[in-house]
């Protein structure tokens, strides 16, 4: 079974265990730019079964799934040819780019209040705080070039990730704010910081980076798996719970928007693994 499959197997055994869920029907985004339908989501509810309570039931069980299927699907990076790392690691840096775009464009879209103010905050840290070369994905890219990954190489993308990150970018585009906050506030900063901490864990043991640990930068990790971005992570959550709490007609489009980053987010790593952990994948 593929990663991608692996998830939504625990997702549901997760979901499923209480009967709260009013489930509409499962369903598996295998291409980004299939047609969509109110059922795109990995696990589609119906508009009116959602609630505040079921609603963060069903992210926390979504943010579970995630780590434990992370675990066992990472335990691989240790046994990787040292390129196949570095190929896997140059990867993510998109997903670091894209992200701090479409938080930009979350922004604007956003009215006045703590969650634009914080997501804001965020998106500054993000960017270096006025200062370039302290901007995560400049930092990412020291990391890169740390563990000997060459210029040449680095913007090197898999197609198919290339055109997830630009279909979430048009679906921020097009869709309610709320759907965005769901999509990239929910999806970008609270996923991930559960999902990096255990990349890092298996990162670090693999036998290269175990030789080279003391010449590595390894600046990105410290912030992105440390105590800052767990803080980020509890204060988005409840910047969106007072968004929701102060405009409960949001959480539809909230949920939707959260369901389609679980989708994405497995896909673009399920594209990963088998470009790097499994059989060889173009790029361009």
């Amino acid at each position: 079974m593929t990663f991608f499959g692996h998830f939504h197997a625990a997702l549901w055994r997760y979901t499923f265990s209480r009967p709260a869920f009013r489930i509409g029907r499962m369903s598996l985004q295998k291409n980004i730019n299939a047609p969509k339908t109110s059922a795109v989501p990995a696990l589609a509810m119906q508009p009116d079964a959602w609630d505040r309570q079921s609603f963060w039931q069903f992210a926390d069980k979504a943010k579970a799934a995630t780590e434990a299927l992370a675990e066992q699907k990472m335990k691989v990076l240790p046994q990787l040819p040292v390129e196949a790392l570095r190929q896997f690691c140059i990867q993510y840096r998109f997903f670091t780019i894209d992200y701090i775009s479409d938080l930009a464009l979350l922004l604007v879209k956003l009215p006045f209040g703590g969650l634009r103010s914080l997501l804001s905050q965020i998106l500054a840290e993000e960017l270096g705080e006025g200062d370039a070369a302290r901007a995560h994905p400049e930092i990412y890219d020291r990391f890169l070039a740390s563990i000997g990954v060459k210029s040449e190489q680095i913007e090197l993308r898999l197609p198919a990730n290339r055109t997830i990150l630009s279909e979430l970018t048009a679906e921020m585009s097009r869709r309610s704010p709320a759907f965005g906050v769901g999509l990239r506030g929910m999806g970008g900063e609270c996923l991930c910081q559960t999902y990096l901490s255990v990349m890092f864990e298996h990162l670090r043991a693999h036998p290269y980076m175990r030789e080279h640990a003391d010449d590595i930068d390894w600046e990105f990790w410290t912030i992105h798996t440390g105590e800052e971005d767990i803080i980020h992570g509890e204060l988005t959550r409840q910047a969106i719970d007072d968004y929701l709490r102060q405009d409960p007609s949001v959480l539809p489009d909230l949920a939707s928007g959260y369901e389609r980053s679980i989708t994405a987010w497995n896909l673009f790593w399920e594209n990963i693994f088998d470009a790097y952990a499994s059989r060889p994948r173009s790029v361009s």
